[in-house]
């Protein structure tokens, strides 16, 4: 089987410092392309960044850049990114199966309730 078989594509989304300028971002974006090309990926599509407020605090940073790429292989740490997730694209995840439990022939607390109120008062 060779290399190229074995590649998947993912979905990347992160989150890149806000102390970056609006002006350098997409340096900053081709920084993290030639990163991801250096080390054997490949960027297949991108969604340019945007800065947009936290729901909470990351590495004490509020406000962030969030970003989408869809890449082959996996991604080297880069400084700048604050945190990022990798997805598998061709991931379908299965659908949850609750096992149920078996009937049985126990009685409710309300009907062992009034099972022993009658062995009471039959007696």
């Amino acid at each position: 089987m060779s290399e190229i078989e074995n590649v998947k594509e993912y979905e990347m989304a992160y989150l890149l410092t806000p102390d970056i300028s609006e002006e350098n971002v997409e340096s900053e974006i081709s920084e993290l392309k030639k990163t991801i090309s250096e080390n054997g990926g490949e960027v297949i599509e991108s969604v340019a960044p945007k800065k947009r407020q936290l729901a909470y605090p990351i590495k004490k940073q509020n406000r962030a850049y969030f970003g989408l790429n869809k890449i082959k292989t996996a991604l080297i740490l880069y400084k700048k990114m604050l945190r990022y997730l990798i997805l598998n694209e061709t991931f379908k995840p299965k659908p949850a199966v609750v096992p149920m439990k078996p009937l049985q022939d126990e009685l409710t607390p309300i009907q062992s309730f009034e099972k022993k109120l009658e062995s009471i008062l039959n007696r």
